[in-house]
């Protein structure tokens, strides 16, 4: 499979990286990526963004039958980078913020070989638990899109597959849809139109951006910084391909680590990883 990573950029700044804070200043959430300071002008670069801000990218071609694992799917199932930073506006309030680019049309049917788009899933302590959901769609009468919802791993759908290439949705660990779940706040969403020239292997591409009072969070988000490490995830319905954001936790000494370092640089988690979780 032919994919693009930002490692190789990461390693270049690791000698030079300088602790900064895990934050940037307040977005717009208008479906613009403008403000991250990403842009669709057709380079590598063009998927990094501002200082402050954290990111993961794995973009890929149509190349090895469209596998992008655990699933197949090629472009239309691609999900290629996720954003995170989180500030605290001049109410007072703190915010998490998401950014998503994904070669997945969010107006996806679901039915036959089509899945429509997935739920952003958060969770606090990386123990393969997700405590809260955001939805990126209408699940019910109540639950709504923008909605943070508390869940156990219970309350979620799951996609076709139980481990990498294995077709069995009986079995599958990877969670796609809240179905159930308790109401504790709302998020802003915005979701882009179709655009190209995102990266070099080309192909249309959407941008989610949600923003999140980090009040909804409760003991797990305490303040103007998080009180736990905790790793963000998407995918769509039928989890063909998974993204997974690992922000450091604020309670690590800073530079306590490589990853908190290039996260100054908005370079932490260049490094995708896929992961089933327990139930």
């Amino acid at each position: 499979m032919k994919t693009t990573s930002l490692a190789s950029f990461a390693l270049a700044f690791a000698t030079a990286a300088i602790a900064l804070p895990a934050h940037a200043d307040p977005l717009t959430i208008d479906g613009n990526f403008a403000d991250w300071g990403v842009k669709n002008n057709g380079t590598l670069a063009g998927w990094t963004p501002n200082n402050g801000v954290l990111f993961t990218v794995e973009d890929q071609s149509n190349a090895n039958g469209g596998y992008l694992s655990p699933g197949w799917g090629g472009q239309a199932y691609d999900a290629e980078a996720m954003y995170l930073t989180w500030y605290t506006k001049a109410d007072g309030q703190t915010y998490l913020a998401l950014g998503l680019i994904t070669g997945h049309d969010p107006n996806t049917p679901t039915g036959g070989n089509s899945y429509g788009r997935g739920d952003f899933a958060i969770d606090f302590g990386r123990d393969g638990s997700f405590e809260f959901g955001v939805l990126t769609a209408n699940r019910s009468s109540t639950l709504l899109q923008g909605d943070v919802v508390s869940t156990t791993n219970a309350d979620w759908a799951t996609g076709l597959w139980s481990a990498p290439g294995v077709y069995d949705p009986a079995h599958s660990p990877y969670v796609t849809k809240v179905n159930t779940g308790t109401d504790v706040g709302n998020a802003s969403m915005a979701i882009s139109n179709s655009f190209g020239n995102m990266g070099t292997l080309g192909g249309n591409h959407w941008f989610y951006e949600v923003e999140i009072p980090v009040s909804a969070f409760g003991n797990h988000w305490v303040g103007s910084t998080p009180s736990e490490s905790f790793d963000v995830q998407w995918t769509m319905l039928c989890a063909n391909d998974i993204i997974i954001l690992d922000p450091p936790a604020a309670t690590v000494s800073e530079p306590a680590s490589l990853a908190l370092a290039l996260g100054a640089f908005g370079l932490a988690g260049v490094a995708r990883r896929r992961r089933p979780v327990g139930r």
